[in-house]
């Protein structure tokens, strides 16, 4: 009970600075941000000594220097910005408590042995709810079927870094944030998915 009320705690941290940074609409803080975030989840790379150092470096830095490019080339996409890593929390909170309450079958236990397929299922539906009220609000109709897809990439992305995890026999990449572990364990999710749908929004 106490790490999840740590774990939520520290959820909120981070969503009231992300809301901050949105907010401001300012390029230098949101650069800023994201380099500092991308720089430390490099600095976690080499630290737990996880191999294939150039695609771990490239996979996180494609991931930097997509988000600034995206918000630096359309001045009005701050909030479009931060419902894609939104939706990415919702399928990462969802895919948790689903998971911890119902969790049975396990998809790849010998990568990462808390996922489940009713975790999955249940960020997955966290994730279409999500869509569905943003393209009933924004009038949208596809937004849903977007943010579903960055489910699915984002539980490949948390794969990614369990995996090297795994082969370093590491349970978490850090402890820099109380409940989540380290800057890769909080950002593994959105290392692919974001990249991705920011081609497609």
């Amino acid at each position: 009970m106490n790490s999840m009320i740590t774990r939520l705690a520290t959820s909120l941290f981070l969503i009231l600075i992300i809301f901050f940074i949105i907010y401001s609409r300012n390029i230098w803080i949101f650069s800023l941000a994201i380099s500092l975030v991308c720089l430390l989840g490099m600095f976690e790379w080499v630290k737990n000594k996880f191999k294939n150092l150039f695609l771990g470096f490239f996979i996180i830095f494609n991931f930097g220097l997509c988000s600034i490019l995206y918000v630096l080339l359309n001045e009005n996409v701050y909030v479009l910005y931060g419902l894609i890593i939104i939706n990415t929390a919702i399928f990462d909170t969802f895919a948790y408590v689903v998971g911890s309450k119902f969790g049975a079958n396990f998809i790849v236990k010998k990568i990462s042995p808390n996922k489940t397929l009713e975790g999955l299922v249940g960020g997955v539906i966290g994730s279409a709810i999500f869509g569905l009220m943003l393209g009933h609000l924004y009038e949208i109709n596809f937004i849903a079927l977007i943010f579903v897809l960055g489910a699915f990439l984002a539980f490949m992305g948390d794969l990614f870094i369990s995996y090297f995890k795994r082969q370093s026999g590491v349970k978490d990449t850090g402890s820099i944030l109380p409940g989540h572990g380290g800057i890769l364990d909080r950002i593994d999710s959105h290392l692919i998915a974001t990249p991705i749908l920011i081609l497609f929004l």
